[in-house]
């Protein structure tokens, strides 16, 4: 980030406005009071006072890029020890303890259905039992066995192997830096989220 508090801004090169916005503003530093007047403009005004931050849509794109780049890349990497994702996940939530199968659809984000599923094939392969809860017949509960339990160990030691090989793409100081921002930017949308869902709820 530039000293002058301004956060990196990716403008398109093909765009027309471009070469104009370049000449007076560098193109990782672009900032803009309002993007869409910028896109519709024939003419930039170079008296424009460019304070306000606006994400472009191609940042945007870029960080779902990402993203679906390390996902393709964990699918790839568990696929080579008979996992999918949700279920490397599922051993890892109940590596901290035995959980119900409401508790590891919370955890995990996950419709109750695709949860006893994932839970079936697990068992099946000997990683997990499922046993019903002395107290509340209804529930289910789920145990790592001891094979999944070292299942578990093994994989997540690979994978954060892995994981670091991957990010070496950046440095040290880089990758603090893209933590930050992520951190901030994932503390802005929780807010968003929670006022939307606040304010859907009052209505």
């Amino acid at each position: 980030m530039a000293g002058n508090g301004r956060v990196p801004f990716f403008f398109p090169s093909r765009h027309p406005n471009f070469i104009k916005l370049t000449k007076n503003h560098p193109a990782h530093l672009l900032t803009f009071t309002n993007f869409i007047h910028i896109l519709d403009a024939s003419t930039i005004d170079t008296s424009t006072n460019f304070t306000e931050v606006i994400l472009l849509p191609e940042g945007y794109a870029l960080i779902k890029t990402v993203y679906l780049l390390l996902d393709d890349g964990d699918q790839h990497f568990l696929s080579q020890h008979d996992l999918t994702q949700v279920q490397f996940y599922a051993l890892l939530w109940l590596a901290d303890g035995p959980k119900n199968m409401r508790e590891l659809s919370r955890d995990l984000l996950c419709d109750p259905s695709n949860i006893t599923r994932v839970a079936a094939i697990l068992e099946r392969k000997g990683w997990i039992t499922r046993v019903r809860d002395e107290k509340d017949r209804r529930a289910i509960n789920l145990n790592l066995t001891p094979a999944g339990r070292q299942l578990c160990q093994e994989v997540q030691q690979q994978h954060e192997h892995y994981t670091l090989q991957r990010m070496r793409t950046l440095g040290e100081d880089e990758q603090h830096a893209l933590l930050t921002l992520l951190n901030k930017l994932g503390d802005g949308l929780r807010q968003q989220l929670q006022q939307q869902l606040s304010t859907s709820g009052a209505s």
